[in-house]
C-alpha cells in the first residue's frame, strides 16, 4: 500500500493554516483554458466545417452530443460539480450564464503559431481579459484558473522534426514556456490568484498519435519525451512564480504518469484497454470516429477517440486532481487549493519548493509503484456526493 504520510502532513499543515486564518473564502467562479481535452463547445462556434464532437457518437453516454470531445462529461465539467458550481459554457456561447466563470478552451489551440478556426492560448486570455468585469474582483481573485495547453504545439513539433537535437528540443521548450509565463501573468494582472495545471499526458501513448507512426504496440519516443520536457519546465516555472508574484499559488497535477500507468496497466484502473480508442477506424482506432465505428461500452475504455479520454477517464482525472496525494498532485490538490486563503503565498513558498522538488524525483520513474498504488487508493475516496466537503 502507498505511504500515506505526504498526504497526511499536507492535510496536518494545511489544516494549521485553516486554524491560522479563521475566515476563509473558497471559489465559486472557474475558468478554463485550453484545447480539445477542456473545449466544452467553443470549436462549433469557429469552424466553418462540420465539428466532430457536435454529432454522434460524441455525448453518447449521457445522450446527446454537447461539442465535448468524449462520450459524456470531461474533466472540467467533475471539477466544477466536486466545487458545487454547474458546467461551466464555453465562453463564444453568447447567450449563456456565466455567473460561475467561462471555458475559453478550444479543439487545435496551440501556445505559440496562429492555427485557423481555434484560438490560441494568448487569444484565450485576450478574451478573459476583455470580459473580466463579468466577474468583481473578489469572485476573479477567489477563482480558480484550469489549464491544459501545449499538446498540439509538441505534436505539430515532432511531426514536422523527426530528429531534432537535444539543445533544439530544449529550445523549443522553452519558447513554450516562456510564452506561457506571459500569459499567466496577465491573468494575474487581471486578479488570478490560483492556477491549476494538469500536466501533458505522454503524448506518443495516444492511438492517433502510434496509428500514425506504425508500431501501435509502443509508444512513440519524440512526443512523449518533448511532453516530459514541457511537464518538468513548466513545474520549474510555477514554482518561480510563487516567489515572484504576491499570493500566487498552484496546483500541478500529474497527468503524465497517470495515463502512462492506465496504458500498461489498464485493468488495474478498471479499463479493459487503454491501447486502443473506443470509436474509431484503423489498428487502434486512431482516426474517423464517427457512429458507424464505436464501441458498445465506452467505460471499458482509455480512450475515446484517437486523442481524447472516454467520460470513465475524465471521471477518474477529476476525482484526483481534486483530492489524491502530494505523489499525485501538489503541492496542493484542487480541494485545498479552493480553500487556501489568498495572503498565505509568503508562508507557503519555500514548504511548496520542497515538495514540489520531492515530486520532480517521483517524475522520474515513470512506473513508479507507488504512484500507481496511491492512484487507486485516492481516485475513489472522494465521490461526487462527497467531494464538495473539505474533511472526509
Amino acid at each position: 500500500m502507498a505511504n500515506p504520510k505526504p498526504h497526511l502532513f499536507s492535510l496536518s499543515f494545511f489544516s494549521l493554516l485553516l486554524l491560522h486564518f479563521p475566515t476563509v473564502s473558497f471559489a465559486q467562479t472557474l475558468f478554463v483554458f485550453g484545447d480539445g481535452i477542456y473545449d466544452a463547445g467553443n470549436k462549433q462556434f469557429l469552424s466553418t466545417n462540420r465539428v466532430d464532437a457536435s454529432f454522434p457518437p460524441y455525448g453518447m453516454t449521457v445522450g446527446e452530443a454537447t461539442g465535448r470531445w468524449s462520450d459524456g462529461r470531461i474533466v472540467p465539467d467533475y471539477l466544477a460539480s466536486f466545487m458545487g458550481i454547474p458546467h461551466i459554457p464555453p465562453f463564444l456561447n453568447g447567450t449563456a450564464d456565466f455567473s460561475h466563470g467561462a471555458n475559453f478552451a478550444v479543439a487545435d489551440a496551440t501556445v505559440l503559431g496562429s492555427p485557423p478556426e481555434t484560438l490560441t492560448f494568448s487569444q484565450q486570455v485576450i478574451k478573459f481579459s476583455g470580459s473580466r468585469n463579468k466577474w468583481s474582483g473578489q469572485a476573479r481573485s477567489e477563482a480558480i484558473y484550469l489549464f491544459y495547453i501545449g499538446s498540439d504545439d509538441y505534436l505539430n513539433y515532432a511531426k514536422n522534426n523527426p530528429n531534432p537535437s537535444d539543445d533544439q528540443k530544449q529550445a523549443f521548450v522553452d519558447q513554450v514556456i516562456t510564452a506561457i509565463e506571459a500569459e499567466l501573468k496577465v491573468i494575474y494582472g487581471s486578479g488570478g490568484r490560483k492556477f491549476a495545471f494538469q500536466n501533458l499526458a505522454p503524448l506518443g501513448c495516444l492511438p492517433a498519435v502510434k496509428q500514425a507512426n506504425g508500431n501501435v504496440q509502443e509508444c512513440v519516443k519524440l512526443p512523449s519525451e518533448m511532453a516530459d520536457l514541457h511537464n518538468k519546465k513548466l513545474l520549474e516555472l510555477l514554482i518561480e512564480l510563487s516567489r515572484q508574484l504576491t499570493g500566487f499559488q498552484y496546483s500541478f497535477y500529474d497527468f503524465f504518469n497517470s495515463i502512462q500507468n492506465r496504458v500498461i496497466k489498464s485493468k488495474t484502473y478498471t479499463f479493459e484497454t487503454g491501447m486502443a480508442a473506443c470509436c474509431g477506424t484503423g489498428s487502434v482506432n486512431g482516426t474517423s470516429c464517427s457512429t458507424n465505428n464505436v464501441c458498445a461500452k465506452p467505460e471499458d475504455y482509455l480512450f475515446f477517440d484517437g486523442k481524447h479520454l472516454t467520460q470513465e477517464g475524465n471521471l477518474q482525472v477529476g476525482h484526483l486532481m481534486w483530492g489524491s496525494d502530494p505523489v499525485v498532485v501538489g503541492p496542493n490538490n484542487l480541494r485545498e487549493l479552493l480553500f487556501l486563503p489568498l495572503n498565505t503565498t509568503v508562508i507557503l513558498a519555500d514548504i511548496q519548493e520542497a515538495m514540489a522538488g520531492t515530486r520532480q524525483m517521483k517524475i522520474e520513474s515513470l512506473y513508479d509503484i507507488k504512484t500507481m498504488e496511491s492512484e487507486m487508493e485516492n481516485q475513489w475516496l472522494y465521490q461526487v456526493g462527497k467531494a464538495v466537503s473539505f474533511l472526509i
